[in-house]
């Protein structure tokens, strides 16, 4: 992955329309480029306070997801299970 200033704008704003679509109340996050992926830092805001979670997305994964609604989907579903509140039972 060659890292440019446009592909970090473009990772930004890939996460950033991602997490929009989740429909998070308050949300801060950062995305590092590492090798041949991305690491995602969220920090989101609960009905019990605050979350952190970091994850990895692949660079090919997060760039399908700018046009394939399939790879958007399969990103929007595990950002919900990372960043979802845990069930009470």
């Amino acid at each position: 992955m060659d890292l440019t200033a446009k592909n970090l704008t473009e990772a930004k704003e890939t996460v950033g329309n991602l997490l929009e679509q989740l429909g998070l109340t308050a949300y801060l996050f950062e995305v590092e480029p590492r090798a041949e992926r991305w690491e995602v830092r969220v920090e989101c805001a609960l009905d019990s306070g605050w979350q952190s979670s970091v994850f990895t997305v692949e660079d090919k994964a997060l760039r399908a997801s700018r046009t394939d609604r399939l790879a958007r989907d399969q990103l929007l579903s595990e950002l919900h299970k990372r960043l979802a509140p845990p069930e009470s039972g």
